[in-house]
């Protein structure tokens, strides 16, 4: 689905209402903005976020990395390094 908009001198732009409804920013929200290959390009900050556990929970699968195991590790670290109590 595509539309045209104009982007302002100030750098403010409208989206067209059926554009927002599509991604579910029809009571607006964030959105992240980048450039890429010469292209803007903005995404819903929520889809961003959850891409990114998609890709970390893909990255770790099977090694055995976990947030409680990298807290477990920080723990033994910091209490060999005399920062906590043993």
């Amino acid at each position: 689905m595509s539309s045209v908009a104009r982007i302002s001198e100030g750098g403010k732009m409208n989206i067209p209402a059926h554009i927002r409804r599509e991604v579910g920013l029809e009571h607006g929200g964030p959105v992240m903005v980048s450039v890429v290959g010469g292209e803007i390009r903005m995404r819903v900050l929520s889809r961003v976020l959850t891409d990114l556990q998609d890709e970390a929970r893909d990255v770790f699968a099977g090694s055995g990395e976990t947030v409680d195991r990298f807290l477990r590790d920080r723990r033994d670290e910091a209490r060999r390094d005399g920062d906590l109590p043993a």
